[in-house]
């Protein structure tokens, strides 16, 4: 088990849903290891009795610049696979079923994109990868350095002179457009985490706390 799906489980805020079994969701992620190249795992668990969250982890033996070369010649997840088998999850187990994280683990870096409302993940997956191919050249250092771990989004929380934090939580009233603010990025050569500002197209200095849901 991974240490984000283990954070989900150690989590008070949540409980793993052991009795109620989701219809459908080892066809899921056979589809999903099909679908994405991957190695793929899939825990459910609940926040209240008419909502399932997933969260999804990939294994994927690529690097992060060839999974972009695959998704941008659209072989890797670029059909609405993640919608429409979400909307079938649902209509078969009469609960709203959603994704709250999901985890691509690569060669050389982890990508972690976590739900800010309802359906968000299923909506936004391609433009979010999408965007991390428009951006590659810029959180690579001019390509002199892959992140080891990028979390979408991570979100301002003060700005006080050049002193700014962030957080890995949504505030609630989010829209599409917060994934594409500033994502959470860990450098191998260095201690802290940086934050890509996608509007600048830079790195930024900032603190970076990564709290559980």
């Amino acid at each position: 088990m991974s240490l984000y799906l283990d954070n989900f489980k150690d989590n008070p805020l949540f409980k793993f849903n052991k009795d109620f079994q989701i219809r459908g969701l080892e066809s899921f992620q056979n589809d999903l290891e099909k679908h994405f190249f991957s190695k793929a795992e899939v825990c459910n668990y609940t926040s209240d009795k008419n909502e399932s969250l997933l969260a999804i982890e990939l294994n994927c033996n690529l690097a992060l610049v060839e999974l972009l070369f695959y998704f941008n010649r659209g072989d890797w997840g670029k059909d609405g696979f993640l919608p429409a088998y979400l909307q079938d999850l649902s209509k078969s187990n009469g609960v709203t079923v959603d994704i709250d994280e999901f985890s691509i683990h690569l060669k050389d870096t982890s990508i972690v994109i976590n739900r800010i409302y309802n359906k968000s993940i299923a909506q936004q997956f391609e433009s979010i990868l999408t965007e991390i191919a428009h951006h590659y050249v810029h959180f690579t250092k001019g390509l002199s350095e892959v992140p080891y771990e990028i979390f979408v989004p991570v979100f301002e929380e003060t700005n006080l002179e050049a002193n700014t934090s962030f957080l890995n939580m949504a505030h609630g009233n989010n829209s599409k457009n917060d994934y594409f603010r500033y994502w959470g990025a860990y450098y191998m050569s260095q201690d802290d985490p940086s934050i890509y500002d996608l509007d600048s197209l830079s790195l930024i200095l900032g603190d970076l706390y990564m709290l559980n849901h």
